[in-house]
Order: structure tokens, then sequence, then C-alpha cells
């Protein structure tokens, strides 16, 4: 049940009860300070429930109908902050607690950050090879090395034609692992 403003009546009886939300802190053994705002907004359905339902004013005392309304509200607080996102383990990338190499946690992680860069390249470097003969393997070297299609071409006694023929075949290799 959504809350709505509450009629001058509703209003009158809230005030009138007010206390039962002190006395369900106190009973439930709960600080006020901490709760109140949790349990305030199911003691106000109960208020306006009370109210609207005449069968529930024959069958319960208005207590018994808010008691129950605001454990509800209890019970909606301690599972939603019991949810693993809100019990995450908060650390400081500036301490060198964590272990004894002396290293803060952002040292750690930026290490693991290129660690992983490398691993990715070396298997991607595996699954590109793996699709290439050894001279289109050795000119891709020659290429990482810095030399230009001419001095790859001399190098290796062929036409500059046939080096970019080469490479291109290099280039659908490596595209074809984008597709898979």
């Amino acid at each position: 049940m959504l809350l709505h403003g509450l009629t001058t009546e509703q209003q009158d009886f809230a005030e009138r009860n007010h206390n039962l939300i002190y006395s369900y802190l106190r009973d439930k053994r709960l600080p006020m300070n901490d709760f109140y705002d949790v349990i305030v907004f199911g003691y106000l359905r109960a208020v306006c429930q009370y109210c609207d339902r005449p069968d529930l004013r024959q069958r319960y005392t208005f207590g018994t109908i808010a008691y129950r309304k605001m454990t509800d509200d209890l019970y909606k607080h301690f599972r939603q902050q019991s949810c693993p996102s809100r019990r995450a383990i908060i650390i400081s990338l500036d301490t060198t607690d964590y272990d004894d190499s002396g290293f803060d946690m952002a040292d750690i992680v930026s290490n693991m950050e290129e660690t992983a860069d490398r691993v990715e390249s070396m298997m991607l470097w595996e699954q590109v090879s793996a699709l290439l003969s050894k001279e289109q393997i050795r000119l891709l070297r020659m290429r990482a090395d810095g030399y230009t299609d001419r001095e790859i071409a001399d190098k290796r006694n062929r036409r500059v034609s046939e080096i970019k023929d080469l490479f291109a075949e290099i280039q659908a290799a490596a595209l074809s692992l984008c597709r898979i």
C-alpha cells in the first residue's frame, strides 16, 4: 500500500497514538535515533489502513496493526542491510597492512592490471600465430621491430607488393579471430 497524504481524521488519529512508536522501539530495545525513521512509515501505513477499513477496527486493536506494520518495515530494513552489496569489504589503496611485501594496494592493483594486459597480449599472439605461416610470423616480428615494407622486402629478397600481400593475409587472419 502506497502512502498518500493523510486526511485530517488520520492525522488526528496518528497524533493521539504516536506513543506506540516509542513503545515499539522500547519493547524491541532499538535506539530511537537509529530506527525511528525505519519504522515510522509502517506506523503511518497502519494509521491509513486502520482508519480506512472498518473491518480491521472490529477485529483488531490499532496497536496490533501498528506493531505488525512496524515489524514488517524493520524486517525489510534488516534484509536490505544484509544484502551482499551492502556488506562489501572496504579497503584503502594507500595502506601497506595487507601483506609483508611493503607495497600498497594501489601498486599491487596496477601491477595486476599490467600483468593481465601482458597475459592477454600473449594469448592473442598465440591465437594469431597459430593461423600464420612461419614466414608471416617472421614478417610480423620485423614489422614489430620497426622495419618498413621496403626494408622487409629487401631483407627477405621479395618484392614490396608480395610483402603487402602477406601483411593483408596476416590482417585477415587477425580479423577472423575477432569474428569468433
